[in-house]
Formats: C-alpha cells, sequence, structure tokens
C-alpha cells in the first residue's frame, strides 16, 4: 500500500499568514473609512456601515486575488 507524499514544508504557514494579512489589510482600510465618514460629519451608523463595507470588500477583494494567483 503506497501512503501520500507529505505536506510541502511551510504551506500551512504561508497560507495562514496570507489570510493573516488579508484580514489586517481589510482592517486597517475600514478604519480609515470609519476615520474619513467622522471626518466628513456622518452620523455613527453611517461611519459602521462605510467601515464595515470597506473591511468586507478589501478583504474578499485579496482573497479573490490569492485564489487567482493559485
Amino acid at each position: 500500500m503506497t501512503q501520500a507524499p507529505p505536506p510541502p514544508a511551510g504551506g500551512l504557514s504561508q497560507g495562514a499568514l496570507l489570510v493573516v494579512i488579508a484580514m489586517l489589510i481589510g482592517l486597517f482600510t475600514g478604519l480609515a473609512a470609519g476615520v474619513l465618514a467622522v471626518l466628513l460629519h456622518a452620523t455613527v451608523l453611517d461611519a459602521a456601515k462605510w467601515a464595515g463595507g470597506t473591511f468586507i470588500a478589501v478583504t474578499m477583494l485579496l482573497f479573490k486575488i490569492r485564489e487567482l494567483l493559485r
């Protein structure tokens, strides 16, 4: 009976690192959108919507780019 070859060394940790980087970039751009909304005198609810929407959009875009580069 043959066994499957072992996974390449560092493959899992590199993928986890890319996920963390994508989440951090999404978080920082979301925070920037929230700050911009406050500076433009938007309501707190609008600032939260802008920050959340930007976070989701940027994070999903980075995940899609990562998927296409595989």
